[in-house]
Parts: structure tokens; C-alpha cells; sequence
């Protein structure tokens, strides 16, 4: 048996808890460091989620020809809350065939998005990922996550958090996007 000085003595099981808890921070660390967040000028992944309210199912391609704003979000996001009110302003004001919002919501639980809705609604598509798997193809760290992917699926934009001011850019962007011919791929 080891035998530690009074000042220096822990038990087997806080060194164990100490240990793995480095680990995991560690693991952590690498894993945010390893994931590459999709950038501007690359195609946008596609991927395919159910819908709240309809089950139908929503997927990246299926808006191929609009300007489309992807919106990671989660119920328990305190810049999410301010931002979706702005974003609904947004989705109001401009022309519905060339362009759209898909949020994708993140909540473990169905009814906390539902509950977050009922508080904050919006009249745009909300998307269904309670495993996660869409941010990680997107390499997503922090919520909000957003990005406004072109009429050709390239991403053209991405903003990570919520500022304001974002919405003068984004509606800039938008009109500007929806000029662009979209090219058949």
C-alpha cells in the first residue's frame, strides 16, 4: 500500500474521477479541433429530417433553386432566443420562391422545441435532429450556428452566435443571391 503525506493524500476514486475527467476534457479539445466546419464557397451537406408539426420529411436538396438560411438552434440557446424573433422579420419580408429558412433544432426532446415555439413562433420550416448527426456533417461548435447556402448549394455565408446587426447583412446577401442565376447540376 502507497502512503501519501497527510497534505497530499486522495482516495483511489477521486484520482480515478480526476483522471477521466481530464480525459474527456482532452478528448474534447481534439475533437473541437478536429472538426472542420464547412466553409464558404463549398457545397453545403445535404441531409434529410423530419419536420415538427408534419413528420414530413425536409431535406438541403429539395430547396435547390431557392437562396436558403440553415439555422442551428436548441431551446436552451439564450442567443437563439433573440435571434429567431429577427429571423421571422426576415423570412416575412422576402419573396418565398427564391428564398427560405430551414432551422435546425437540436433539443434532445421534442416538447422543449415545442415549448421554445409556443413562446417564439415562426412560420418557417424547423427541422428535427435530436441525435446531432446534421451539425456534425457541418462541423458546428457554438449555437446559433447559421449558414446561407446560394441557389447552386454552396455555402456563401456563416455566422456563428447572433448579432443584430447580422440581419442588415443577411437581407443584403439574400437580395443579391436571388439575382444570381442557379445552374443545373
Amino acid at each position: 500500500m502507497r502512503m501519501h503525506s497527510p497534505s497530499t493524500a486522495r482516495p483511489e476514486s477521486f484520482r480515478s474521477r480526476g483522471t477521466a475527467f481530464a480525459m474527456l476534457v482532452a478528448l474534447t479539445m481534439f475533437a473541437i479541433g478536429t472538426a472542420r466546419a464547412t466553409g464558404i464557397g463549398e457545397r453545403a451537406p445535404d441531409f434529410h429530417l423530419p419536420q415538427l408539426g408534419t413528420e414530413a420529411p425536409l431535406s438541403l436538396s429539395a430547396l435547390r433553386g431557392k437562396v436558403v438560411f440553415v439555422d442551428f438552434w436548441a431551446s436552451w440557446c439564450g442567443p437563439c432566443r433573440e435571434a429567431m424573433p429577427q429571423y421571422e422579420k426576415l423570412y416575412a419580408t422576402m419573396a418565398r420562391d427564391t428564398f427560405t429558412i430551414l432551422a435546425v433544432n437540436l433539443d434532445e426532446t421534442r416538447s422543449d422545441a415545442e415549448k421554445f415555439l409556443a413562446a417564439h413562433p415562426v412560420g418557417y420550416p424547423i427541422a428535427l435532429d435530436p441525435a446531432g448527426e446534421v451539425p456534425k456533417a457541418y462541423g458546428v461548435v457554438g449555437m446559433p450556428t447559421s449558414y446561407l447556402i446560394d441557389r447552386n448549394g454552396i455555402v456563401r455565408w456563416r455566422g456563428q452566435g447572433f448579432k443584430p446587426a447580422d440581419i442588415d447583412v443577411l437581407r443584403h446577401e439574400v437580395d443579391r443571391l436571388a439575382r444570381e442565376p442557379a445552374h443545373a447540376s
